[in-house]
């Protein structure tokens, strides 16, 4: 078989990130990557288990690698590959199956696959489920991308009824500061300037290390040590947005006001029955708070609908809370039952059609929320990164605030992948429309104590 490759990433920027590191791993063992579309003799399939959609979606993948190339080696690994290994191996499109404890073996692996595969190999060579040592996970640059995705931890100690992804990914586990350091330099020195910090539950940042530290510590090492980069956090739970985290957020540019902070639930009843580690009110008055730390600060959340024994009453009180709240930006999801979680054999199913009327309701407040949150950008100065083309609108670019707004700039404003000032001057049809100025980017310094 010859030594090419394609890639397919399902779910979160956790595995955007190991995705690329597998490129990257396999390129240095002299394969050479082809896009899906083009076919290629192996297909990795990098898999999510979050919802029962995501389980479809990476079956559905399986199924376009073979149809694509009827002859490639396809190769699922992941979260789904790591929970549901056995469906997988039922179906006849997937030749193997690797969970995520033998994702950092998967290069050395298909390089023996191939290898035997051209006779030169005993058929007694290396076994292909044996652990290989772990190669070290980082990446020279993100195909495709203008913002590089870096990982800063893995797994989750939390016990939420409805997620699988503890038994997944397993206990958290935190990168060494030194290693996001030297991952960011290398990213930073190939030109990327906005870097999303990415994890399970990046919030217990450094709580595994001896003596620990905290998320504000990276962050801060990262705003000293590193210039020119802007950083942004992924999803963070609301109890561990600290004073610290918002006095960052407050003092530079360098970190995106921008916290992705998910809810579950504004009901009390439901929110115990999740598992989940605060109330309705304590949550409120947190949003308040962190929207309070600093002007137009963006705070998304995320809403599971149909949570068994939901009520009409338990969901209009989520919906009057998201509603009463400064969020800018909501992501929705019908309930799925997951295998071997608590809430897959709790009682009060919600049928389909309730949850997608309930869902389509809290869409459509998050669309007015949306709105009302981009005209309120019109005549203030945003630094945006600046990204590439929309369709059909060559004259135009398209760039990111770090509220995390898109706005379409004149095509001469910037290169792809810089940070530059514009004053946001219009909202037209649902877009925000942004113009030069000549005043430079608001990069503050940050100096404090810092982990090592």
């Amino acid at each position: 078989m010859e030594k090419t490759f394609s890639t397919i990433t399902v779910g979160c920027k956790l595995n955007q990130f190991e995705t690329e590191w597998i490129r990257e791993a396999l390129i240095r063992r002299n394969w050479r990557f082809r896009l899906f579309e083009d076919g290629a003799a192996f297909c990795i399939i990098n898999s999510c288990t979050v919802t029962a959609r995501s389980d479809a979606r990476c079956r559905n993948a399986a199924r376009r690698a073979k149809r694509t190339n009827p002859g490639s080696f396809v190769v699922v690994t992941g979260c789904y590959a790591e929970t549901q290994r056995e469906n997988l191996d039922e179906m006849r499109e997937v030749d193997l199956v690797l969970g995520n404890g033998e994702k950092s073996s998967l290069p050395a692996i298909l390089d023996a696959i191939a290898e035997r595969d051209r006779g030169n190999l005993p058929p007694d060579g290396p076994a292909l489920s044996m652990p290989k040592p772990p190669e070290r996970f980082e990446i020279d640059r993100f195909l495709d991308h203008v913002r590089a995705f870096v990982k800063i931890q893995e797994g989750c100690n939390a016990s939420c009824s409805y997620c699988i992804v503890p038994r997944a990914r397993g206990p958290s586990r935190s990168v060494p500061v030194p290693d996001v350091l030297q991952q960011i330099s290398v990213l930073q020195e190939n030109g990327y300037h906005e870097i999303v910090l990415s994890g399970v539950h990046i919030g217990r940042y450094g709580a595994d290390f001896d003596p620990p530290c905290t998320l504000a510590d990276l962050v801060e090492a990262i705003l000293e040590r590193i210039d020119a980069v802007r950083v942004r956090l992924s999803s963070i739970e609301m109890n561990e947005v600290t004073a610290r985290l918002l006095d960052l957020v407050r003092a530079t540019d360098r970190l995106a006001p921008h916290l992705h902070i998910p809810l579950q639930s504004g009901d009390d009843r439901i929110l115990e029955a999740m598992n989940r580690s605060y109330r309705a009110s304590g949550f409120r008055d947190r949003i308040e708070e962190i929207a309070r730390a600093r002007d137009g600060i963006a705070i998304g959340t995320d809403i599971i609908v149909g949570f068994p024994g939901e009520t009409e009453a338990c969901f209009e009180n989520t919906y009057e809370l998201v509603r009463d709240l400064p969020i800018s930006h909501l992501h929705v999801f019908g309930y799925s039952p997951r295998p071997q979680t608590p809430a897959a054999a709790m009682a009060g199913t919600v049928g389909g059609e309730r949850k997608r009327e309930r869902g389509g309701r809290l869409i459509e407040l998050g669309k007015a929320k949306r709105r009302a949150f981009l005209e309120s950008h019109i005549g203030s100065v945003q630094l945006v990164l600046v990204q590439k083309p929309p369709r059909r609108q060559s004259s135009l670019v398209r760039s990111l605030t770090g509220t995390y707004c898109e706005v379409l700039l004149p095509k001469e404003i910037g290169a792809r992948g810089s940070l530059v000032p514009v004053r946001v001057s219009r909202f037209d049809r649902g877009t925000l429309y942004g113009t030069s100025i000549e005043e430079s980017p608001a990069l503050k310094p940050v100096t404090g104590a810092c982990a090592p």
